[in-house]
């Protein structure tokens, strides 16, 4: 099937679902059976619930591995008891969740709202919110967050794995208050009951212990969206950073470096796993002050330049004066002499970007 769509209603320009199917035939072979799932919208193409979307759940997807269903479904899990929650959602229902990722990310990056891990049978379930899912939803794929077994959920994750769960997620408007998407949380909490939730009363903080006091009283002076660095060796908290703007200016890292960790969940130098959540599985919490947090990042980037070399030497020319011209042998250096990225020097070197380097620098591989 191929290039089916369903009209989902006014605000919705359609929902396109593509299946894709890999595989020989006789025996022994495998089809692998892949959903792509493209949104798009009225108004820049984004995620938009206003006024006039009114949808009844409807199931547009169903094959062995996946089940995803787009509408307004206040179902509560099956409990009528609760009230319906007064939130508009898309909800989304992914199935074998560890094996369609690139599904996950597809339908919820940059997105905010309220996931649930489920065990197959509805016995174990795990209630959570994010103001950035599938970042949030990724570390959960983790072994260094999984093997701290830290809470609850972890601890059941890391002994039986992702193949008897499901996991569904409550995409919200992308103009949803934190507020809004911890109501949502709590209204699911209330409902469902879930075992594997340890604490039972949803926070914006993400924590309730007086460990983290210190952490409380940093976020109370900021004004911006803070960024939390953990370490990957065991998700220990390093450090704080007030917003994107703090990290630009401190540790020197390029915004389009900076987007792709938080949107997609790339680990920074193999070190670092950025979020604009807290995580609240994390049980360590070790804050660094400025200085530490920057001398831990420089050397953190000159081992990874080690680590990945690059294959060629690189020619920067300078635009109208060859007499500055530099020859660099890897990519790394280059980008820690003119304090860059890494990522948008790579660009210019493939001529995915046109024109100079900031208006002067020209790269090309030497032979």
């Amino acid at each position: 099937m191929r290039g089916r769509s369903e009209w989902l209603g006014s605000r919705w320009k359609a929902v396109w679902l593509e299946t894709i199917t890999y595989g020989l035939e006789g025996s022994g072979r495998r089809k692998l059976t892949r959903l792509t799932l493209l949104f798009f919208m009225v108004e820049n193409f984004r995620l938009n619930f206003k006024s006039q979307l009114c949808l009844n759940t409807e199931k547009i997807g169903d094959d062995n591995n996946n089940i995803l269903i787009i509408g307004k479904a206040n179902d509560n899990g099956g409990n009528k008891n609760y009230p319906e929650p007064k939130q508009k959602y898309v909800k989304i229902l992914v199935k074998d969740p560890f094996n369609n990722r690139d599904l996950i990310l597809k339908v919820t990056k940059k997105q905010k709202g309220v996931y649930i891990w489920q065990s197959l049978e509805g016995e174990h379930m795990y209630v959570g919110h994010s103001i950035n899912l599938y970042n949030r939803i990724s570390s959960y794929f983790m072994p260094s967050i999984l093997k701290t077994k830290a809470r609850r959920v972890l601890r059941y994750l890391n002994k039986y794995g992702f193949s008897n769960i499901k996991l569904t997620i409550y995409i919200m408007d992308e103009n949803s208050s934190l507020e809004e998407v911890v109501e949502l949380e709590q209204h699911f909490i209330d409902s469902l009951k879930p075992n594997l939730n340890v604490d039972l009363v949803a926070s914006s903080s993400g924590y309730h212990s007086p460990m983290n006091q210190e952490i409380r009283e940093r976020l109370r002076k900021q004004r911006g969206t803070p960024v939390y660095i953990y370490s990957m060796n065991d998700f220990t908290l390093l450090y704080v950073f007030e917003s994107k703007q703090h990290m630009y200016n401190t540790i020197n890292i390029h915004h389009t470096t900076l987007n792709d960790c938080l949107n997609t969940g790339t680990i920074y130098l193999d070190a670092f796993f950025f979020s604009l959540d807290i995580i609240e599985e994390s049980s360590k919490t070790d804050l660094l002050s400025l200085d530490q947090i920057q001398s831990l990042v420089r050397g953190k980037r000159e081992l990874y330049d080690v680590k990945h070399p690059a294959a060629k030497a690189i020619l920067a020319e300078f635009k109208d004066d060859a007499r500055k011209n530099l020859v660099f042998h890897s990519l790394g250096s280059l980008a820690s002499h003119l304090k860059g990225d890494r990522q948008v020097i790579r660009d210019y070197l493939k001529g995915n970007k046109p024109g100079y380097y900031r208006g002067k620098w020209k790269f090309t591989y030497k032979n």
